[in-house]
């Protein structure tokens, strides 16, 4: 059976889109004591525009009547589309890069919005700020501190800690006053948490490579040299700055000072199996081999 329908919300279109059914299934049933009859429909849907999949069950009975558009009463039927979808709001991309219990707890949270509890909601958002102090090992005694340390720690700004704060009271009043939240309210701290997660654990992993960000790092500092060898520097003296090249302008001249004193120190430990030190006041090496680089991905030269 093809029939058009009303539209109905497409999760590939990611929007309302005109239905075509492709089965239906009916049961109804009646009680003659209240003269109250029932109908449920279950249908497999196709979007006309896509062709996505869905299902969609709907269910109405005779007490089931609303005032229509030219002030008439008429019958309507309740409808509910499979997989459940976010009315408003976005879901946050890239979530292979979270770390795996805040993957988890935020995958847990958007499935309870997606089904208006708002309660489990409103906790799961405060969990996912617990779980995100947990794994940058945050650990003051109550959660309001621990979002101020996150503001101390230089992960956030004062504006984005205030905003966490906000998630925290909307999330103590639904646990500890079991008060239901609006839904509007949760659409709010969702964009909030996609905001606190992208900055934190996405966006600098989707533009190393493409973009050129702050050296600011030692490990990453290392990670340049290394992956600044090149074959025929094998059995040549080289400086730091050379190798460094123009990654040297994405540091400060602090950071700079402080890197180079310890990659130094460090080369005359023999710290690192693929140079050796040439000249310590000049910060010259002596290539011996290829590094062993442990992603091939990772770094801007």
């Amino acid at each position: 059976m093809d029939q058009t329908l009303d539209k109905y919300f497409c999760q590939a279109c990611g929007g309302e889109r005109k239905h075509v059914v492709l089965f239906e299934k009916k049961t109804s049933g009646a009680e003659d004591e209240y003269n109250f009859q029932w109908i449920n429909r279950f249908r497999i849907i196709e979007c006309a525009g896509c062709e996505n999949i869905s299902f969609l069950k709907m269910y109405g009975d005779n007490f089931m009547m609303r005032e229509g558009q030219d002030g008439e009463m008429e019958y309507y039927e309740d409808s509910d589309v499979y997989p459940p979808y976010l009315k408003q709001g976005e879901e946050l991309s890239g979530l292979h890069q979270l770390p795996e219990n805040i993957k988890s707890i935020y995958r847990e949270t958007v499935n309870a919005l997606k089904v208006d509890s708002l309660l489990l909601t409103a906790a799961g958002f405060r969990a996912v700020i617990e779980a995100t102090c947990n794994h940058l090992k945050i650990k003051q005694a109550n959660l309001a501190e621990r979002i101020d340390q996150l503001h101390s720690n230089g992960y956030l700004s004062k504006a984005e800690s205030r905003r966490l704060h906000s998630i925290r009271f909307l999330g103590n009043s639904a646990l500890h006053e079991i008060q239901t939240p609006k839904a509007e309210q949760l659409v709010i701290l969702l964009a909030i948490v996609n905001h606190l997660l992208s900055n934190l654990f996405i966006s600098d992993k989707l533009i190393k490579g493409k973009l050129d960000i702050p050296l600011d790092n030692y490990d990453d500092f290392i990670n340049v040299i290394k992956r600044s060898v090149r074959k025929e520097l094998i059995g040549k003296e080289v400086s730091l700055d050379a190798l460094l090249d123009k990654a040297k302008r994405l540091m400060s001249t602090k950071d700079y000072k402080s890197f180079r004193t310890s990659f130094v120190e460090e080369s005359e430990k023999g710290g690192f199996d693929f140079l050796e030190v040439a000249d310590a006041d000049s910060a010259k090496f002596k290539i011996t081999k290829l590094p062993k680089l442990v992603n091939t991905f990772d770094f801007y030269i």
